[in-house]
């Protein structure tokens, strides 16, 4: 039986006992790893403590002969503390980032420059202003598929393969063509097929998105409802795509909030204007 290191931030946990549980881990190291946190969620567990959204030092036992390794210790590198207003939406966004990780990453596929990527996300989600939390998250999305494999095409249409220029007026409503993973040029569209309308500034901002560093992300102005039409036609995308139901139980519940918690200031400041 070897002793391991890793950095790593937590995905899930499952809970078996009144004192154990298994717990999923995104590490730097060793890619998505499910460890045996015997006796962790007892109260006289002398190991470090096990925190969601934060940075730690795991140190674990593997063994050949057993499925599970088992979680030995924890260190606290970093911890995103989403205290900011809009707390609600920063946690509900960083979850479901979660939720994408633990559906879509291999077993044990080491992933150094995502799992980087993806701190520099919570931290982002963490600091950045309220109203730029949907673009960060859509911005996140989007080159998360593209890291995985699952890059989906904008600028080029998966039927003929033309170039689809956003500063093109005569454009019109594009679609999203979910089976052949990217948008469809409008003269290439046909009545049988399933696709996912987008319309043309939808379609724009993705394109900005996709090609922009998470700080640019949080100077684009994107609503949440604008945000929420996207990500519905990214989520269909990858269930065809990754062949996986990416049903995120975080963004069922962002919708819930999207009335309070997670209004832009320009759209405070139009339901003000709308009582007056």
């Amino acid at each position: 039986m070897s002793l391991k290191k890793s950095e790593a931030i937590l995905l899930k946990a499952f809970n078996w006992s009144e004192s154990s549980r298994t717990v999923v881990f995104f590490s730097r190291d060793y890619g998505r790893i499910a460890l045996v946190d015997k006796g962790g969620r007892s109260f006289k567990s002398k190991r470090g403590r096990l925190l969601p959204f934060a940075r730690m030092e795991l140190t674990f036992y593997d063994s050949e002969r057993e499925t599970r390794a088992y979680l030995r210790d924890i260190e606290l590198i970093q911890e995103f503390q989403f205290e900011s207003d809009g707390n609600l939406g920063r946690l509900a966004y960083a979850s479901a980032a979660c939720e994408l990780l633990n559906a879509l990453l291999g077993e044990e596929e080491a992933q150094e420059d995502l799992y980087e990527y993806t701190c520099n996300f919570l931290a982002h989600i963490a600091k950045q202003r309220r109203g730029a939390l949907p673009a960060l998250f859509v911005t996140y999305f989007l080159k998360l598929c593209s890291h995985l494999g699952y890059h989906p095409s904008l600028t080029t249409c998966v039927v003929s393969g033309r170039s689809i220029d956003p500063d093109d007026e005569t454009l019109g409503e594009l679609r999203l063509y979910p089976e052949r993973g990217g948008i469809v040029h409008p003269s290439c569209q046909k009545p049988v097929d399933y696709y996912i309308p987008v319309s043309l500034n939808s379609f724009r901002k993705l394109v900005l998105l996709q090609r922009s560093s998470l700080t640019e992300a949080a100077r684009v102005t994107l609503g949440f409802n604008e945000a929420s039409v996207m990500l519905e036609a990214l989520v269909k995308f990858l269930s065809y795509q990754a062949e996986i139901k990416a049903e995120l139980k975080s963004l069922k519940f962002l919708e819930k909030l999207k009335n309070t918690d997670l209004r832009t200031e320009k759209e405070d400041n139009e339901r003000e204007e709308d009582k007056q």
